[in-house]
């Protein structure tokens, strides 16, 4: 439920906090007074389209706040742990600010998220209906949805299985596409992937070859200082140099010498042992250093061959993959797609089996969805006609009209190709008729704006179920009167006791059905005009209806009028309830 609605600096608002309550708020006022930013503020909450168009003149941003409490949590909590905002209590606080470089901000319980992300969180918390879904009613497309969400889960799991199986049949369709090339195409791959596989093969690379081919460069490109070096290292540790002891010769006397003292003090023990170690350690040194000096090799040839084939691996590297793994695992992939090439016939066969296999897979789902469909479709139909009856249309014939469209890239449904997408196979349309003995033609053709108001209100109530908990109408009640009217206020109280209703309306006999009565008015302060609204007492609600039933002079008549609606406006409510 909406709880609060907190606005600043949008178009003629420059600060408004509502407070809504339970059942049905009603927003009425003169045409031009700001309703439709009311609505466009809460559009902003919803995740709608942001401008800095709406900023306020003079002002650097707009700020739209609204405090929700979610009752029906659970669906919810799941939608919110999946996004990772955290919610530990029923209440919900959406925050947008639009800046006027154009920039728009969105923070859900002070997380700042995206604007798809308000528009998923949106459709959980309220259904928005305006003049301009009547549009929808109009356009046959959009038919489908209406009925789906009819359908409730049972509809959607359908319709994910169907969305899984055509994935499937497009990919599997994809590929078999690509396999079917042209002969002249595929000789032309053919040679240039062996090119490829035996430039890549003839190195003979294994994954550590790079750092080895390197290390080994460096040793061959360096090997008369490498020997140079071991080579003085050697003598200077056993041979001994520039007629100098050697290392080793002067630590083993020192032992000898060391251990002539020890029978005058056992504490140089310790020294002597270190001694000895350092001794055994470089005698092992110098025997590692001979044995690295002979294997040092000075061979101009294998150096030249080593610089080659590095040569031939950086080129790999530019052409393939920028390291040896890579180029492996680019050399494996073009022995795969060789394979297939080379066994063409028994790909493409295989191939086609695949294709044949999902298509029955889709065709068996999107029939499952399409007879589920048809089922529901009455049901709908019988609802509609009951909530238009109650509606002044008590005649009124409604049915859903089912077809496919043709199409020869399609599936083969009972010997017709049909067209099909991740939604099925199925094209509806809303057929009507509102007069007995007239047949049922496309709503879209033949409806008047009223009869499509009236529709609309009775698709929306059916729907209501679905979990949101608020419903806003914005003036789609325009184009009814009299009778009509009466019926649309009624249906409304009905809607509103339980589901939280907002209506922006001009019709006097919903207003007096209203819980909570906000007049939305305009004023003119330091030279510029300024949206206001305000929530109305008893009494004020008397001169408001009086207002909308007779314009701008008011009369006793139409405020003895008004408290006659009002009566028995509460009379029809303490009814119902």
């Amino acid at each position: 439920m909406l709880q609060e609605l907190y606005i600043r600096n949008v178009a003629l608002i420059e600060e408004i906090r509502l407070h809504f309550g339970q059942g049905l708020n009603v927003l009425t006022g003169e045409t031009g007074t700001g309703k439709s930013i009311l609505i466009d503020a809460l559009g902003l909450i919803l995740g709608g389209r942001a401008s800095s168009d709406l900023i306020r003149q003079g002002c650097d941003k707009a700020l739209v706040e609204a405090l929700f409490v979610v009752e029906n949590a659970q669906p919810f909590r799941q939608l919110l742990q999946e996004l990772g905002i955290e919610w530990e209590d029923q209440s919900l606080v959406i925050v947008r600010e639009i800046a006027s470089s154009g920039k728009t901000v969105c923070r859900v319980n002070g997380r700042i998220v995206t604007v798809q992300t308000l528009r998923q969180i949106g459709a959980l918390l309220v259904d928005l209906a305006g003049q301009h879904e009547q549009q929808t009613l109009l356009r046959a497309e959009e038919h489908l949805a209406i009925l789906d969400a009819f359908g409730g889960q049972p509809i959607q799991r359908l319709k994910q299985n169907t969305a899984v199986a055509y994935a499937k049949y497009r990919s599997a369709k994809k590929e078999l596409e690509q396999a079917a090339v042209g002969e002249q195409e595929r000789v032309q791959r053919l040679d240039m992937l062996r090119f490829q596989l035996e430039e890549i093969q003839s190195l003979r690379l294994q994954p550590e070859d790079e750092e080895q081919l390197e290390q080994e460069r460096n040793r061959l490109s360096h090997a008369e200082k490498l020997s140079t070096i071991v080579s003085h290292t050697y003598d200077a540790l056993f041979t001994g140099e520039n007629r100098q002891q050697p290392i080793l010769d002067s630590l083993h006397k020192l032992s000898h010498d060391l251990e002539q003292t020890i029978r005058y003090d056992k504490t140089l023990q310790s020294s002597l042992e270190l001694i000895k170690s350092a001794a055994y350690q470089l005698e092992e040194a110098a025997h590692e250093l001979r044995t690295y000096r002979d294997s040092v090799e000075f061979n101009p040839v294998k150096l030249q061959a080593l610089e080659e084939r590095l040569a031939a691996l950086q080129r790999l590297r530019r052409k393939y993959a920028p390291t040896v793994n890579e180029i492996l695992h680019y050399a494996d992939q073009v022995e795969q797609e060789l394979n297939r090439l080379e066994n063409h016939e028994e790909n493409i066969e295989r191939l086609q089996k695949n294709l044949v296999k999902y298509e029955q897979e889709l065709v068996a789902e999107v029939t499952k969805l399409s007879e589920r469909r048809k089922s529901i479709a009455d049901k709908l139909c019988k609802q509609i006609v009951n909530e238009l009856s109650s509606l002044m249309m008590p005649r009124t014939a409604f049915s859903i009209g089912f077809s496919t469209m043709a199409d020869s890239d399609g599936i083969n449904i009972d010997g017709q190709l049909v067209h099909v997408n991740e939604s099925g196979i199925d094209r509806i349309e809303f057929l009507f008729s509102s007069n007995p003995g007239e047949p049922l033609r496309p709503l879209s053709k033949i409806a008047s704006g009223g009869e499509l108001s009236r529709t609309l209100l009775a698709v929306k109530t059916i729907l209501a179920g679905d979990g949101v908990e608020t419903l806003i109408f914005d003036e789609i009640d325009t184009g009814i009167s009299g009778r009509a009217a009466q019926a649309v206020a009624e249906k409304m109280a009905v809607v509103a006791a339980v589901n939280q209703v907002i209506c922006v309306t001009h019709l006097p006999q919903v207003a007096c059905m209203a819980d909570c009565h906000f007049m939305i008015h305009k004023i003119q302060q330091s030279g510029r005009s300024q949206t206001m609204v305000k929530q109305l007492t008893d009494t004020e609600r008397v001169e408001e209806l009086a207002r909308m039933l007779s314009g701008a002079e008011l009369t006793e008549t139409s405020r003895k009028h008004a408290e006659e609606m009002m009566e028995q406006a509460r009379s029809l409510k303490n009814k119902a309830s």
